[in-house]
């Protein structure tokens, strides 16, 4: 029997996180394999990170295969729109430093025979690749997802005006609110800071981290930097976009597209990094790292006013219009 394209898809995307649970599996039955420093994984902080990281890896595979078949189209929307955002903010940065690292002639993870962190470096190529082939799999899913259940919305303009059921319009050229307006304008002010910041250590500046660190600093690190900050700089200028309806002729998936993943980046890879520094026992060294700190709480700050704007500025599902009330 034919397997629909579709359906296709959300299997592959399933078949690419095989390997990544499989070495956390390994590890959490006690194995060693791929790691340098025997019974690292067997410690506390170890043992709860691989458990989450799983469970979330689980939960990616279960998104993967409702983005593509029918039932997943009857699931509340925040159960498939707030898992798919986090994942894309966790995968996203990685995604896009892994070319950022090869154009400016090095790579993005440590060559195979070099041990980093306790890991043996083909960890670290099997995970990364497995991020990459997750997230372009995870991407096309949601594109399809979107083409059969809002499709209408998504191929509007940003000055399309969009009646609801009961026939309340949402002028998308009116002017924003004024809390709407203060909003984005400490949006911005957080942004670029973010972005200032990110830039700068991405190209060697030492200025907020660790007194040893700049000379140390790995190609991965400074490209995972420059990927944070073009992520932040794209998600500001959606979500701006979609605040002041400006230009009207654009078609709203581009500024959506940017948003989501803006926000999402600085909101859950940050996230993610502050829970590292942040909890007890962390196996890694957070001496002199408060600059550091300091700027992954702005990011994520930022980041959740941005996902909130965005929120405002689209239709609740309720109001989700139907193909035939879409007026360009």
């Amino acid at each position: 029997m034919k397997i629909p394209t579709s359906h296709a898809v959300g299997y592959v995307t399933v078949a690419a996180m095989v390997p990544y649970l499989s070495i956390k599996t390994a590890w959490l039955l006690g194995s060693d394999i791929g790691v340098v420093d025997r019974g690292l994984m067997r410690t506390a902080p170890f043992v709860v990170g691989n458990l989450i990281t799983a469970a979330m890896e689980i939960a990616g595979a279960a998104l993967a295969l409702a983005l593509v078949h029918q039932w997943g189209r009857r699931l509340p929307v925040w159960l498939v729109l707030f898992p798919l955002w986090v994942a894309t903010g966790l995968l996203a940065p990685v995604m896009l430093a892994a070319p950022l690292g090869f154009l400016a002639g090095t790579t993005a993870a440590p060559a195979a025979d070099t041990p980093v962190d306790g890991l043996e470096g083909w960890v670290y190529g099997v995970v990364y690749a497995g991020f990459i082939l997750q997230g372009i799999g995870l991407g096309a899913a949601f594109v399809l997802h979107v083409r059969a259940r809002w499709g209408h919305i998504f191929r509007s303009q940003i000055g399309a005006r969009i009646a609801t059921d009961d026939d309340a319009h949402l002028d998308a050229t009116a002017l924003p609110g004024s809390s709407r307006v203060r909003a984005t304008a400490v949006l911005v002010a957080l942004v670029l800071m973010v972005v200032a910041v990110r830039l700068l250590w991405a190209f060697g500046g030492p200025t907020g981290l660790a007194s040893e660190e700049p000379n140390g600093r790995s190609a991965a690190q400074r490209a995972l930097d420059a990927s944070t900050a073009s992520l932040a700089l794209a998600g500001l200028i959606g979500v701006v976009i979609l605040v002041a309806r400006r230009p009207e002729a654009i078609r709203a998936w581009l500024p959506l597209t940017a948003a989501w993943l803006g926000t999402g980046a600085m909101s859950c890879s940050g996230g993610y990094q502050l829970t590292l520094l942040l909890a007890p026992n962390t196996p890694f060294d957070t001496t002199g790292a408060g600059g550091f700190g300091l700027l992954i709480a702005t990011q994520v700050i930022a980041g959740l006013l941005g996902a909130s704007i965005l929120r405002e500025t689209l239709p609740s599902p309720s109001q989700m219009p139907r193909p035939s009330v879409l007026v360009h």
